[in-house]
């Protein structure tokens, strides 16, 4: 954390006091702070503060008066920390955190009014921080039912086709989770895919992604007679952040007598950049003969270092340039240019959303290899996607 310089404070100095409004908080280099209440013109120490610790940052986390008062025991070196260093942070936070933390400090307050007798305004009170609290307890509550979504068996893979333009032929699928309540009614992906990679049941749930998806690509090769079919599977940066993560792999694989050429591990753009990626992991898999794509591409804000550094395979075009380049000369300029640098860096490319036979037949004329979408299929069951297989064939 960045800060000011050291302010020297002598002995006995009262650094703020109980009600006043907070500007800053401190971190004490050398010295004692005492924290004491004040009633009835009468002290009570609450603690006694050293080297390292930070005081003075609840009246600026939650933006009320100081709950209680400040005063150096010695000869003291404190760093100020500004407001807006402080929220500059918290804001970053996830909204779960934040919630935590308000409850933490309401409760805080709670025990110095016991002592004080003075009950002061309910904190954080503003609508905007109501409805982000409401949010919050949402994002507990699903984590809460999407793990006994999980011991309940109610996710499914599903599969998209992706066709070869040369051959015009079903050579892969990509593997799409699905979410079906006893209701019925099926979940989108973009309401629980999020709160699942944010926390640590993404490396369970996606263990079981892994061990679904090999096991079904060996069903598919088996039915098809194929044994080039190859399958796209989503991973996320918790899993390649797992120290065992390439044994693990490696283990799921040789048990289904799979070719690692045969798996494509997909990573968005977000991931890379969040740096939980290590290189040699991606090398390590790539010296196996796993291939690597970059899904979603042309959405993020990924440096160009990446592509030149990760040996990356497969760039998949977002399907939001594709629905656009037939009628939006930017898109199609982007769509282009996606195409021109996978070419330049000798990397395949796969375009995702492709509704109409007009878009196909552009995309194969600027090159690109192999496309997905609602024109051939959209993603079905694994007994649904076999009959497709076969239908194919006829």
């Amino acid at each position: 954390m960045s800060s000011t310089a050291i302010v020297r404070y002598p002995k006995d100095t009262v650094l703020f006091l109980q009600g006043e409004m907070g500007e800053s908080a401190f971190i004490i280099e050398k010295g004692r702070v005492l924290i004491y209440l004040t009633k009835d013109k009468e002290d009570f120490p609450l603690s006694v503060l050293g080297e390292g610790e930070i005081f003075g940052e609840m009246a600026i986390l939650d933006n009320q008066v100081r709950s209680a008062s400040a005063k150096t025991l010695d000869d003291c070196e404190l760093i100020p920390v500004t407001k807006d260093m402080l929220m500059e942070r918290v804001h970053a936070t996830d909204t779960v955190v934040r919630l935590l933390l308000r409850v933490l400090l309401k409760r805080l307050r709670s025990q110095n009014d016991l002592i004080t007798r003075e009950p002061k305004k309910e904190f954080f009170s503003t609508q905007v921080v109501q409805q982000e609290d409401i949010e919050a307890v949402k994002k507990i509550k699903l984590e809460s039912r999407l793990k006994d979504a999980f011991n309940n068996r109610e996710f499914v893979m599903y599969y998209q086709p992706i066709l070869d333009f040369s051959r015009d032929k079903i050579v892969g699928a990509e593997a799409l989770i699905r979410w079906f309540p006893p209701t019925g009614e099926q979940i989108s992906p973009a309401i629980f895919m999020d709160v699942i990679e944010s926390s640590s049941f993404m490396i369970p749930f996606g263990r079981w992604i892994l061990e679904e998806c090999f096991k079904d690509l060996k069903g598919i090769q088996e039915k098809s007679g194929d044994k080039k079919f190859s399958l796209s599977i989503n991973i996320s940066g918790k899993q390649f952040s797992q120290p065992n993560f390439i044994e693990d792999v490696e283990k799921m694989r040789a048990s289904n007598n799979l070719e690692a050429h045969t798996i494509k591990l997909e990573m968005t753009e977000r991931v890379m950049m969040d740096g939980t990626l290590a290189l040699d992991t991606l090398k390590r898999f790539h010296d196996i003969g796993y291939g690597l794509s970059i899904d979603d591409f042309g959405t993020g804000f990924s440096s160009l270092q990446y592509l030149f550094r990760m040996p990356l395979d497969n760039i998949k075009i977002d399907r939001s340039f594709v629905r656009d380049m037939l009628r939006d000369d930017k898109a199609l300029a982007i769509v282009k240019s996606l195409i021109y640098l996978a070419q330049s860096l000798r990397m395949k490319v796969i375009a995702e959303g492709i509704e109409r036979e007009e878009e196909k037949s552009l995309l194969k004329a600027l090159g690109v290899e192999h496309g997905q979408g609602f024109l051939f299929s959209k993603a079905v069951s694994l007994r649904d996607f076999i009959q497709l297989l076969a239908a194919a064939k006829k």
